[in-house]
């Protein structure tokens, strides 16, 4: 009996060692299948009974538990059963337990997949939105910049509406299509302008070339005039003896025009009356213009020499500021040299002037030299009187060059100067009164020969200016 038991142990053990081995052939579709059927009854079962099956089975376990512990603590040996009943019922429960734990997994991670994929469609959409909230907020500036473009066109100044259709062509202004159209009468307005552009290019064109033409012949001619200086200069010196024998110092004359043209402004209209003065009424009356024609010449090319106003103080307060100051290359100047600098300007003269030589009887002779003071703005008179040897002292007082012209007209005597300017302008640099200056005499009649009028400070004297004037 013993060996037969054993020996049907044995098979059984062969059996069940050859079933596990033909199960274990076949595990992993087994775990696919069972997988796959609990995948499906998770999905067909819902949620909430799962839950309410979980809760009932907790229940099971525990009320299971607190039987066990009640039957072993009452020590009745026919229990075991009982005891053994409930356990396998406990493990069944744990069992049922981890299969709806596998089943819950199973949907948080189908609920987690579906959440990825709806996050990532929500996503791609959410960016679908704003790519397209872009391309809305970019056509509604590009519409604005539409409605806030200002065309070029707008700033052309078009012929007027009833200008445009009376001169332009049926072809460019169309009225039967413009006067309902407004975009349409633009756009003709602007052909129509274009083509009177073209036109008025044309016409450019030609008058550039008829210019052209014209500054070509103008440089012809003038070549021609330049190749007549050489000849005619020889001319003149050619006949230069028959002017000299006929008396007519014509080339005498053209030199003096030329210097006098150097002369100030003042100086050259009493130059031009003195030698309208010679030619109509005295013909031994001597005019000359005497002086350095260099340094005229780069006297009138100083800005404002002639007709400036400024103050010569000012000036040369300017030179001084604008000279580099360096300690170790240039001494500044003193303040004696800079005073001493302003007053030799101010008192400075015009570099030319007008000699007029009078002959009289028993060749007596009166040489007048008038001279222009630049910054001080009046005309100086030296005279100098040749006589022959007059017997007696008294006529020679009487005869003196500085006396014998004053008084020609009442109360001009040339002390004072007849500008008011320069009694200010010589107290400003301490030089005492004109007349010890040594300039000349500033006589108001030669003011009056160089066209200066000058406000008197006597009332009376004015009045009596304005009467001989009138």
């Amino acid at each position: 009996m013993g060996k037969e038991n054993e020996s049907d142990g044995t098979k059984k053990r062969r059996k069940s060692v050859n079933a596990s081995g033909g199960t274990s052939m076949k595990d992993g579709d087994m775990y696919k299948v069972i997988i796959s059927y609990e995948e499906k009854e998770a999905n067909e079962r819902l949620p909430e009974d799962d839950s309410e099956c979980f809760l009932a089975t907790c229940d099971n376990i525990r009320a299971a538990m607190t039987k066990i512990v009640k039957l072993k603590s009452s020590g009745d040996p026919n229990v075991k059963d009982e005891i053994r009943e409930l356990q396998i019922q406990t493990s069944l429960a744990f069992v049922e337990l981890k299969k709806l734990n596998r089943m819950e997994k199973f949907r948080t991670n189908c609920a987690r997949d579906s959440l990825v994929a709806a996050k990532s469609s929500v996503d791609s959409r959410h960016l679908h939105l704003q790519n397209l909230l872009y391309e809305v907020m970019h056509l509604k500036k590009e519409v604005v910049k539409c409605l806030q473009f200002k065309s070029k066109d707008e700033l052309i100044e078009l012929v007027s509406e009833e200008d445009f259709y009376k001169e332009a062509p049926e072809s460019i202004s169309r009225p039967e299509i413009t006067k309902n159209n407004p975009h349409q009468l633009r756009l003709a307005r602007l052909e129509w302008e274009l083509t009177q552009r073209k036109q008025l290019a044309a016409l450019c064109d030609e008058l550039t070339e008829s210019k052209k033409a014209v500054a070509s012949s103008i440089e012809t001619k003038q070549t021609r005039l330049d190749n007549l200086a050489p000849q005619l200069r020889s001319i003149l010196e050619a006949s230069k003896p028959l002017q000299e024998s006929l008396g007519l110092p014509l080339d005498k004359i053209r030199q003096e025009h030329q210097k006098a043209s150097l002369l100030a402004s003042a100086l050259y209209v009493l130059y031009a009356k003195a030698s309208a003065y010679r030619d109509a009424y005295d013909n031994t009356l001597l005019v000359k213009v005497e002086g350095d024609e260099d340094e005229a010449k780069r006297a009138n090319n100083q800005d404002g020499l002639q007709e400036s106003d400024s103050d010569p103080e000012n000036q040369s307060e300017n030179v001084v500021e604008e000279m580099p100051v360096h300690k170790k290359r240039h001494h500044r100047l003193s303040r004696e040299a800079r005073q001493e600098e302003k007053r030799s300007k101010l008192l400075q003269r015009h570099p030319l002037h007008v000699k007029i030589i009078i002959i009289l009887k028993n060749e007596t002779k009166l040489t007048l030299c008038f001279y222009y003071m630049i910054h001080l703005k009046v005309i100086t008179v030296e005279s100098k009187l040749e006589t022959e040897d007059l017997g007696g002292i008294s006529a020679g007082d009487m005869l003196v060059s500085e006396s014998i012209l004053r008084e020609l007209y009442p109360r001009d005597s040339g002390l004072d100067s007849p500008n008011p300017a320069n009694q200010y302008q010589l107290s400003r640099h301490n030089l005492g009164s004109f007349s010890s200056l040594g300039l000349g005499i500033p006589y108001r009649w030669a003011q009056r020969m160089a066209g200066l009028h000058f406000v008197s400070s006597d009332l009376n004297e004015q009045q009596q200016k304005i009467r001989i004037s009138n």
